[in-house]
């Protein structure tokens, strides 16, 4: 995509290839990968990043992607966005140092050798996790979305020990239902408070839940739903929601 042009309601699937992953991880600060991610994240509003790539020889497969300079512009991110059947792709295939155009050596490296398959990909909330960097960090709202739901059975059963209303029980997954059944119990017998609590921490470990109620109600919403290009998911945000899908 070119300077101008936008993807449908500013949204987009994220995708990372292994090598950006562990770019990030073994090369940059904590700091410094939030600030990466930042401006990867800021592509859904602005898709043809710092400017496009040509060839710069016979040997070189440049062409079609763009660069995002980030970190005061000493570090070259390099990356394509195109709109697959109505819905937007950033696919972000390496990240280097701009000196001795490092960058774009690796890019036509990767591209030769055919990176980016669609076993390989890293979509952008699991590269969060794998770099341990909190959703908020990285501007996004990390409870805007809701698990597969758990099966029937499981749910009937939460909800017959009285740890959870069935309301609530069926916005969570099979791992937060089991979560809650295991810690939502008082000397007095169910707490439901203290199952929501284990579920919620189940879901973002190590996160604070903030307002149970906004969580909840946000989870009750109508789901995005669009079908993800890179990995055939449906979209598990919220609709209407801000910057990238997110398929699980």
């Amino acid at each position: 995509m070119r300077r101008g042009e936008h993807f449908p309601d500013h949204q987009a699937q994220i995708v990372f290839s292994e090598p950006f992953v562990e770019y990030l991880e073994e090369h940059l600060t904590t700091a410094q990968r939030e600030a990466v991610l930042i401006e990867v994240v800021a592509l859904c509003d602005n898709p043809a990043g710092s400017h496009p790539l040509s060839n710069r020889s016979s040997t070189d497969r440049l062409a079609g992607w763009n660069t995002l300079e980030v970190l005061a512009r000493e570090h070259r991110v390099v990356f394509a966005s195109r709109i697959v059947d109505g819905v937007g792709l950033i696919e972000v295939l390496c990240a280097g140092p701009r000196r001795a155009d490092a960058a774009y050596d690796l890019a036509s490296s990767l591209i030769a050798t055919g990176m980016l398959t669609d076993d390989e990909v890293i979509e952008i909330w699991q590269a969060l996790t794998l770099l341990d960097i909190v959703a908020e960090k990285a501007g996004l709202d990390g409870w805007d979305y809701r698990p597969p739901a758990a099966p029937d059975g499981l749910v009937r059963a939460a909800v017959a020990s009285g740890v959870l209303d069935e309301f609530t029980a069926r916005l969570l997954s099979s791992d937060e239902i089991t979560a809650a059944m295991s810690s939502g119990w008082s000397d007095s017998g169910p707490d439901r408070a203290a199952a929501l609590g284990a579920a919620l921490r189940r879901a973002r470990a190590g996160v604070d839940v903030g307002d149970v109620t906004r969580v909840l109600v946000a989870r009750s919403a109508d789901r995005c739903a669009l079908v993800l290009p890179r990995t055939g998911d449906r979209c598990i945000r919220q609709l209407g929601h801000p910057g990238p899908h997110r398929g699980r």
